[in-house]
């Protein structure tokens, strides 16, 4: 067959597919299948068992993050008495109803592994949570110099009356409700401040166990302080999620970091979206809660055990428990760097692709921590998304800026839950020196790029990082990711151009080699999605290989059904959202679907086109969201470089081989684990960490002392 790009004009295409519902999979209801796949792990009886908490914990984590945004937005939608269907045929209202019932039954099994294997498995180990009644004396008098002292001064009542007390409940914080009688009875709150610490270590009489309890618990133990000679009731135990779908109108703001400070001041008021009581609240203070919270719309959860399941983060960070979590995996520096070298010098010999977290992230911190010192560097620009608590990366640009350079930072504050930090990590490069763009009007820009202007010889070089995750160092040791780092001319041009669309409001021209959301990253995936489908209508090998985070944009979806039944082989990784399905007569069936959950968080978006035997691989930023291709500003980035593309081909052949997490979609919506033995799994993640610990070992091997062979 020949490579040359197929005339459309010799197999007319087939009629325009009619997609119904029936062809579409919601998005909540996808994402909610997602959290479960990740709740599986925490029930692996083949997984230490502190690695199980952790995946419960991020259960928990996702799943208030799923009800204050998306959630939240629904509720927005059914008060307004909207109707409007999604692509599967579901109204607000629908959706809502079956979001309140997956939810319900995905809580209930959530503390059923909490409470049946988790909790005694931790008891057997030496961890072990004590509640009230399990008190000896000793620890009581422990806990109560430790409430004295850490607890009593920060805590303060609130007591419930017509102004005021809705706001004494910080969303997701847990609070107390209690009833307190002396001459009159009055209902009072105790809100527990993030801020303390949420398990209390014991002493142990016998050594050697983890011995903890619950902030709650001690709070209830001594309620009694905050207000002497009086009674006091059992105190009922609540925690509120609320709406955070409140966002900054940026197309009319004219201070933007004063507006996103009221944002934040908003969410703090917002409508309660779900309500959780701890079982064994009284009704009346159940009816007080409801009222409270204004629980007309909010979503009632009564919950069989400790509420917010965060905590578990803690327990599975526990020391001197290490046989009870799993083995590390060492990161490694990549081979293409050697040691000691400066990393211009390591760009120049070639580009340089990274798969994180197997190969380390701190190239890519040395190209900014490098570029800050060099003399020799003008100028950094760089987009900043979310960055880690204490960022170097931000460190090295607040002292570039002081050293003089020319400092460009376009920090997103518009990234959700990264609003505050965000806020004032920019005014710290603002005191700096250094020239702050707050995102671009009406767009959250999510794209990863850093550039560096660099003197050599007379003449301007441009080094750049383009990525597939955010600039943070924290997340980078967690989350697999795909780096590339590269001179190449052409780029340097893109990326200049790019920094001046966004920061300067230049009009947006084409690039050479770079795609830019919301103009032209569309249009070149469906270009390609295309152009392998009219291969394929010409009797072609023609294949698709995908790799992102969630699959929910409705044109992408009808470009794939149109490429698989014209014949094109789909092969699709896609961790969390997934809105096609797979396997439908005539219109799906050459569509492959897998999701990984495993160790790591699968965070890279890597794209691959058969392309007539001269396959075309691009690195992104975007998944194929609505959201990321229209919404957003987003990088598409082509990876040119021979030995990169291989390297890419192989990560996605061997997620596409996983039978130990990798979990199949059908059509009809469920996802599956390939019935293998443990001995013949193949696991993708296990195997990245092996070839890499192997290439590491291969470059540190002394190539000094030469051995012969000799006759035997």
């Amino acid at each position: 067959m020949t490579s040359s790009s197929p005339n459309p004009d010799q197999n007319p295409a087939p009629p325009k597919l009619r997609l119904t519902e029936e062809h579409f999979i919601n998005r909540e209801l996808s994402w909610l299948a997602f959290n479960s796949r990740v709740l599986d792990e925490a029930a692996r009886t083949d997984l230490p068992v502190l690695e199980r908490v952790k995946f419960l914990a991020i259960t928990a984590s996702n799943l208030d993050e799923f009800f204050m945004v998306r959630v939240g937005g629904l509720q927005l939608l059914r008060e307004q008495g909207l109707r409007a269907r999604d692509s599967a045929g579901l109204t607000p209202t629908q959706q809502w109803e079956q979001i309140h019932q997956h939810a319900a039954a995905f809580v209930a099994r959530q503390y059923d592994i909490l409470n049946q294997q988790l909790m005694p498995l931790l008891l057997e180990k030496g961890i072990r949570r004590l509640v009230i009644a399990d008190l000896t004396p000793a620890q009581r008098t422990h806990l109560r110099e430790y409430f004295d002292e850490h607890i009593f001064p920060v805590l303060s009542p609130v007591v419930i009356d017509d102004a005021g007390a809705r706001a004494a409940i910080p969303a997701l914080n847990i609070v107390l409700l209690c009833t307190v009688s002396s001459t009159e009875k009055r209902h009072v709150l105790l809100p527990l401040p993030a801020n303390l610490p949420r398990h209390v270590v014991v002493p142990d009489p016998e050594g050697g166990q983890h011995l903890y309890v619950n902030l709650e618990d001690v709070v209830t133990l001594f309620i009694g302080e905050f207000f002497p000679a009086e009674k006091v009731s059992t105190p009922a135990r609540f925690r509120v999620s609320r709406n955070t779908d409140i966002t900054v109108d940026d197309e009319s703001a004219f201070d933007l970091a004063s507006e996103m400070e009221e944002v934040l001041e908003a969410r703090l008021k917002s409508p309660a979206i779900r309500i959780e009581i701890e079982s064994g609240a009284s009704r009346d203070h159940t009816r007080i809660i409801r009222d409270l919270c204004g629980a007309r719309t909010a979503q009632m959860y009564d919950i069989p055990g400790e509420l917010d399941l965060r905590a578990c983060f803690q327990i599975a960070g526990i020391s001197g428990f290490d046989e009870l979590k799993v083995e590390s995996w060492e990161s490694h520096l990549s081979t293409a760097i050697t040691p000691g070298e400066s990393i211009f010098d390591a760009i120049k010999r070639g580009d340089i692709l990274l798969h994180h977290p197997y190969e380390s992230f701190d190239p890519i911190l040395a190209l900014v921590e490098e570029a800050a010192a060099d003399p020799n560097v003008i100028a950094i620009k760089q987009i900043l998304y979310r960055t880690a608590k204490n960022s170097r990366i931000i460190s090295a640009l607040i002292r570039a800026a002081e050293a003089g350079k020319h400092v460009t930072v376009l920090v997103e504050l518009k990234a959700r839950f990264d609003e505050a930090r965000n806020l004032e990590r920019a005014n710290d490069l603002i005191n700096a020196g250094a020239q702050i763009i707050y995102g671009v009007a009406g767009l959250k820009t999510h794209a990863k790029v850093c550039l560096v202007m660099r003197r050599e010889s007379g003449h301007m070089t441009r080094y750049m990082h383009f990525g597939t995750g955010n600039y943070n160092e924290a997340t980078s040791k967690l989350y697999t990711d795909i780096s590339l780092l590269t001179c190449r001319a052409e780029f340097g041009a893109d990326a200049s151009a790019f920094f001046n669309t966004v920061t300067g409001r230049s009009r947006f021209v084409h690039f050479n080699k770079l795609s830019m959301a919301p103009y032209g990253l569309r249009e070149r995936l469906v270009s390609m999605i295309r152009s392998e489908t009219e291969r394929a209508r010409q009797g072609e090998a023609a294949e698709i290989m995908l790799k992102m985070n969630a699959l929910e944009d409705r044109q992408m979806i009808e470009a794939l059904y149109e490429a698989s039944q014209a014949g094109v082989k789909i092969r699709l990784n896609v961790r969390g959202i997934c809105c096609l399905r797979p396997g439908i007569k005539g219109i799906s069936e050459n569509i492959s679907v897998v999701s990984i959950i495993d160790r790591y968080l699968e965070h890279a978006r890597i794209f691959w086109f058969r392309q007539g035997g001269k396959p075309a691989v691009f690195i992104a930023s975007a998944d194929f969201m609505n959201r990321n291709l229209s919404k957003r500003v987003e990088l598409l980035t082509p990876v040119e470089d021979k030995e990169a593309r291989k390297r890419l081909l192989h990560i996605l052949e061997t997620h596409f081989a996983d039978t130990a997490r990798g979990r199949t979609l059908k059509s009809d919506g469920t996802w599956h684990l390939p019935h293998v033995t443990a001995a013949k799994a193949r696991r993708s993640q296990e195997q990245f960490a092996k070839e890499m610990a192997k290439r590491a070992r291969q470059a540190n091997e002394s190539p000094d002392v030469l051995v012969p062979h000799t006759p035997k």
